[in-house]
């Protein structure tokens, strides 16, 4: 049976602009509290992102961040090896997930991309 996640919360799927609207809008003199139910936001998130702003720090809503710091393939070198982890796939009527990392560490040991322990 294949592994398909199905995400449970809706946590940090809010987009930066509508986050950016909604601060101006509390910046124009609406409450926090009434902007964030009119656009279905947290308050909890929205107050936070305003705090961050207001001190000048760079905010990141969802997990982008780090996951880009963390990249180890670009995304023709990602997309290549998700072909040939189909190909293989079909072949051998499907694949463990530790074969599938194993596959990548051999793609970036033979390329000679650095990855993290």
């Amino acid at each position: 049976m294949p592994r398909t996640y199905k995400r449970k919360t809706s946590w940090g799927s809010t987009p930066r602009e509508e986050m950016e609207r909604a601060a101006n809008d509390v910046k124009g003199g609406k409450s926090i509290r009434s902007v964030a139910k009119e656009r279905n936001i947290d308050r909890s998130t929205l107050r936070r992102y305003m705090k961050k702003r207001e001190a000048g720090r760079k905010y990141t809503v969802g997990y982008g961040g780090t996951a880009e710091a963390k990249r180890v393939f670009s995304d023709e070198v990602e997309k290549e090896l998700a072909d040939h982890i189909k190909k293989l796939a079909e072949q051998f009527h499907g694949l463990t997930p530790k074969k599938c990392c194993e596959l990548a560490l051999d793609l970036a040991e033979r390329n000679n991309i650095p990855t993290p322990n």
